[in-house]
Formats: structure tokens, C-alpha cells, sequence
């Protein structure tokens, strides 16, 4: 037990003196750190020092230039000051001479002015007499030229009976002329009718081989087309029919793969729009399509076609209501 006790005791002591041997080498380093530290902030000092002299130096310097030239700034304050006063006076002494020349002007000037007034009262005189002496002479011209008027409308009042003398005469010659034009109008009028009869279809049962135009056309019967195609180009089109037929003569065998329906031109920049029953897909149909009027299977004639949507209220599948957009919404909410 004494041995382990022993070896236990040597193994601490070693640790001991280990921990003293760098617990010393460490505080011989921090001395050395420390000593550097002092060095080195003693020549910092020293170097701050000799700045902070430098600086004071430099700025007792600036100081008396400063005096210097706040001494010579105020000497040449004093000199304009002194100029000012003497701009001063001397611009006093010519306003008070120009003050006695404006008053010499004033008065030579009032002088002019009643010379002046006492002119235009004269002229005023002179022209008072010679207006009134024109007045009287443009009265004096004006009932010459009256009377003369009154002679001149005499003789205007002569002429004018007698023209209206000749009117008289020659519009009697006119009435009667136009009544003989009258006349002879309704006799080449009655002849051109009775030609007309001679030469005119029989409305009860005409047939033209050529076209036939004309401005309104009303039928009490019935009218059928059978050409190939009936343009229709009026502005609003007004149709009776309660239901209208689409594709007469389907019973024929030709015609029975016809798609039928209604196509509506949206213009040169956008396609056409069908609503037809396809007879292929052998249901109702809503397409955007380049196909016209004279197609009789529009996914067939343009494979590009789409379907296009419809919007609704309510869709009813047979007597079943599917439900409104609203029901819809309100069962997603």
C-alpha cells in the first residue's frame, strides 16, 4: 500500500512542479509583454508630444496673421468709409443744381402750354365757323338732289307701268303656250300607255327568262327560289316563321351527312363562328372555324376548327336541373 501511496504521491508532485514550471515561464512572458507595452507607449508619448508642440506652433502663427490682416481689413474699411462720405456730398450738390434747372424747365414749359392753349382756342373758333358753313352748303346740295330724285322717280313710274303693260301681254302668250305643251304632253303620254298594254306582261302568269330589278316587290302568294343561291342583304331582316326548316330535302340520300346549322361572319381579322348539329359527332356543335356557308361538314372541311365555350345560367340534362353557376359556387364555398 506504502508504494502505491508513494507512487500516487510522486505522480501529483510531478504534476505540481509541472504546472509551477509553466504557471512560471507564463508570467515571465507577460512581464516581457508588459515591458514592450511601456516602451512602446513611451515613444508614442514622446511622439504625441512633439505633435501636439508642432501643432501649437503652427497655430500661434496663424493667429497673428489673422491679427494682422484684421488690422488691415478695418484701415481699409475706414478709407471707403471716408470715400462713401465724399460720393455722398458731391452727388448732393448735383441733385440741388439739377432741382433748379427742372424748376426753370417747369415754368418756360407752363409758359408754352398756355401759348398753346390760347392757339387751339382759336382754331377751335375757325373751325366752328367752317363746319357750320359746310353744313349749310351740304344742305343746300342735298334738296337739289331731291328734287332731281323726285324727277328721276317720276320717270321710273312711267317706264315701269308700260314694262308691266308688256309683262301682261306676254304672260297671257305664256299660259297659253304651256297649256298647248300640257296638251300635246297628255297625248303622247295616252298613246304611250296604250302602247304599254299592247307590250306588257301578263301579271297573271308571266315568266322571265332574263333578270328582273326593280325598288320594292309585295307577293300575296307564295315565292319560291330554286336556284342555287338566294342573297339576302338588307340592313335587318324580319322573319314570321315560328320554326324555320333547315336542309329541305334531306330525305334524299345525298344529303343525309349534311351538318346543319347557322354560320356567322366576324370579319376579315377573326374566324367564322358555327352552330350546327354535327352529323358526324351527331350532336350540337358550337366551332370557331375558317369554314363558310358553303360547307356541308365543317370538322371535315377545316381540321383546325375548335370548339368553342358557352356561358349559361341554368343547364338542364333531360328534365333534370344540373344547377346554376351560383348553386355551383355556393357547394365549392
Amino acid at each position: 500500500m506504502s508504494n502505491i501511496l508513494q507512487q500516487i504521491g510522486a505522480a501529483v508532485k510531478g504534476k505540481v512542479d509541472g504546472v509551477q514550471a509553466n504557471v512560471t515561464a507564463e508570467e515571465t512572458a507577460r512581464i516581457a509583454a508588459i515591458t514592450a507595452e511601456a516602451t512602446s507607449r513611451g515613444a508614442a508619448d514622446t511622439t504625441l508630444q512633439s505633435n501636439i508642440d508642432a501643432e501649437a506652433s503652427t497655430a500661434r502663427a496663424a493667429e497673428s496673421a489673422n491679427a494682422t490682416a484684421i488690422s488691415s481689413e478695418a484701415s481699409t474699411a475706414r478709407a471707403a468709409e471716408a470715400q462713401n462720405a465724399s460720393d455722398i456730398s458731391d452727388e448732393e450738390s448735383r441733385a440741388t443744381a439739377a432741382e433748379g434747372v427742372l424748376t426753370t424747365n417747369l415754368a418756360a414749359e407752363a409758359t408754352t402750354a398756355r401759348a398753346a392753349e390760347a392757339a387751339n382756342a382759336t382754331a377751335i373758333s375757325d373751325e366752328e365757323a367752317a363746319r357750320i358753313a359746310a353744313v349749310s352748303g351740304e344742305a343746300s346740295s342735298r334738296a337739289a338732289a331731291d328734287s332731281a330724285l323726285q324727277v328721276e322717280i317720276d320717270a321710273e313710274e312711267v317706264r315701269a307701268a308700260a314694262a308691266e303693260g308688256v309683262l301682261t301681254t306676254n304672260l297671257a302668250q305664256e299660259v297659253t303656250d304651256r297649256q298647248n305643251a300640257v296638251s300635246a304632253e297628255a297625248s303622247t303620254r295616252a298613246a304611250a300607255v296604250t302602247n304599254l298594254d299592247t307590250v306588257k306582261a301578263n301579271l297573271s302568269g308571266a315568266a322571265f327568262t332574263g333578270a328582273v330589278s326593280g325598288t320594292d316587290l309585295t307577293l300575296s302568294g307564295n315565292l319560291t327560289v330554286t336556284g342555287t343561291t338566294t342573297s339576302i342583304e338588307t340592313v335587318n331582316s324580319q322573319v314570321k316563321d315560328s320554326i324555320m326548316l333547315l336542309n329541305d330535302g334531306a330525305a334524299s340520300g345525298s344529303n343525309n351527312a349534311n351538318d346543319v346549322g347557322l354560320i356567322m361572319e366576324r370579319g376579315s381579322s377573326e374566324d367564322n363562328v358555327a352552330l350546327v348539329f354535327d352529323e358526324g359527332e351527331d350532336k350540337f356543335v358550337c366551332y370557331k372555324t375558317s369554314a363558310t356557308s358553303a360547307s356541308t361538314d365543317i370538322s371535315g372541311d377545316d381540321s383546325s376548327a375548335e370548339l368553342m365555350d358557352i356561358k349559361v345560367s341554368d343547364v338542364y340534362v333531360g328534365s333534370d336541373n344540373l344547377g346554376s353557376y351560383n348553386d355551383f359556387s355556393v357547394a365549392l364555398g
